[in-house]
């Protein structure tokens, strides 16, 4: 009798543990990249467009008078102390490249060179999330996407301001952590050396970089088995560089003030105004969201939060810092309520990508640093750099405002150098969202949400922008007092 032959019955795939890019077949593959990086493409081109667009919209400036010391560079040659104007405590290299366009094309050029730091830091941003090798594709996209249409990020990059020059220096920075870690030769290590002195040249939010790039050009020199001579020799030759181009204000706050950090609100009578925040350990821990969402501008619910504080004015203008004034049109405003809804989930993702990655890089979890293979240990030591500059970033901003106990200091803006540590922490959760479809499947539809309501909004300001035209030589834009003393 003739035996049947068995038939082979196919195994079935866990719907809930989609299928990976190395099970795919290699034209699958193929296509899923090809869609991906024209996607990527796409967002760099819009978030382009995007900025051009509200450069023709918004205002020349922002609370900070910083055309005060332009001005005074251009008629005097020379540079303000910090008792002189405003803004005259802040290192000088912004204002130092604005004043001869001042001279030459008046405000519109100076703004035009911001124009063109914005564009270059979203293609930096765009150039450094290629290099990294462990993203996926479709998180590239995603994180590039945050970049592009962040309106807070684009709208800091556009003012006549420091913040202009600062962001971009941050973007550079982080882009030249990565060259060093590629190859570490003393061009890189200059390259990056100059950054960090451009850095502190611009904005003291810099110094919160100094300590993570030393432990990252030692830290870089051990993995290549150096012995102790050449990385003290890397480590003295970094720190010259960086010693000699950057720390020209602070000396000079230091002989003439006495201490290296001064600042305008060491001069100024404003800041009463903004005191007291400081409520206890309340001030520290409370994040009722609730308060924001009711009272999406500044306000006394929201002002005695360090917390709150910060996630309103990193996602939407919780302070009045533009000529746009849809954050004080009801029921427009409404649009900040549902942004900081729709951002929570996000934030949530950053939350965890940058727990993974410290407890990873100090070797806690299931895989110890030191056990890592070699693309783990380069991705823990490029991510955890990058982590610990972000949290000394934050940590610096804290400190000045319980020092001063003054709410307008914990601005989300602030952290804008440091935005690519929050980047790849978005990245690294959206990893960890992957385990569960239910996780993936929020992550985008809050993901898709948070980019519409971005897109959303910067549609309506430039529609009021274009209906209702405000002067764009203003420069304060907050139209009333905070109680500080309401609760």
């Amino acid at each position: 009798m003739k035996r049947r032959k068995r038939r082979t019955v196919k195994p079935q795939r866990d719907r809930l543990n989609p299928v990976s890019s190395s099970d795919q077949p290699a034209a699958t593959r193929f296509r899923l990249r090809f869609n991906f990086y024209y996607a990527f493409l796409s967002v760099l081109a819009i978030g382009i467009v995007v900025r051009l667009v509200v450069f023709n919209y918004v205002g020349y400036f922002n609370n900070d008078n910083h055309v005060e010391v332009i001005d005074y560079i251009a008629r005097h040659w020379s540079l303000p102390r910090a008792d002189q104007v405003d803004q005259a405590y802040q290192p000088p290299l912004y204002y130092l490249l604005a004043a001869p366009l001042l001279r030459v094309g008046g405000l519109v050029a100076v703004q035009l060179l911001s124009l063109f730091l914005s564009i270059a830091t979203l293609t930096l941003i765009a150039a450094l999330l290629r290099q990294l090798p462990w993203l996926q594709e479709k998180t590239r996209v995603w994180c590039l996407a945050l970049a592009a249409f962040h309106p807070q990020f684009i709208l800091f990059s556009l003012f006549i301001s420091n913040d202009t020059l600062a962001i971009f220096l941050g973007a550079l920075i982080f882009y030249r952590v990565r060259r060093v870690q590629l190859s570490a030769s003393f061009p890189n290590l200059a390259m990056l050396a100059v950054g960090l002195a451009l850095g502190l040249l611009t904005k003291a939010i810099f110094l919160a970089f100094v300590l993570p790039l030393v432990f990252f050009v030692g830290l870089i020199g051990r993995r290549e088995a150096l012995g102790n001579a050449q990385v003290i020799t890397r480590l003295a030759f970094f720190l010259g560089v960086v010693s000699l181009l950057g720390c020209y204000k602070y000396v000079e706050s230091l002989i003439l003030f006495g201490s290296p950090a001064i600042s305008n609100l060491d001069f100024g009578e404003w800041i009463k105004e903004h005191q007291p925040t400081w409520l206890g350990a309340y001030s520290l821990f409370d994040f009722n969201l609730f308060k924001l969402v009711r009272e999406p501008v500044i306000s006394p619910s929201t002002v005695h939060s360090y917390p709150l504080l910060i996630y309103g004015s990193f996602w939407y203008s919780l302070i009045p810092e533009s000529t746009f004034q849809g954050n004080l049109i009801s029921p427009i405003n409404r649009i900040g309520s549902a942004i900081y809804v729709a951002a929570l989930y996000p934030t949530f993702l950053m939350l965890v990508g940058a727990a993974r990655t410290g407890i990873a890089a100090l070797g806690f979890g299931s895989s110890s640093a030191h056990d890592a293979s070699m693309p783990e240990r380069t991705r823990l030591d490029y991510e955890g750099v990058v982590l610990l500059i972000f949290l000394l970033n934050l940590l610096l901003i804290v400190a000045v405002g319980w020092k001063y106990d003054v709410w307008s200091v914990f601005q989300g803006r602030l952290l804008f150098p440091s935005y690519v540590a929050l980047l790849l922490a978005l990245g690294t959760g959206m990893e960890w969202a992957e385990s569960s479809r239910f996780k993936i499947i929020l992550a985008h539809l809050s993901m898709g949400a948070l980019i519409a309501l971005f897109i959303f909004y910067l549609a309506v300001e430039v529609w009021l922008a274009n209906v209702f035209p405000v002067n764009p030589m203003r420069r304060w834009h907050v139209p009333f007092k905070i109680d500080m003393n309401a609760r």
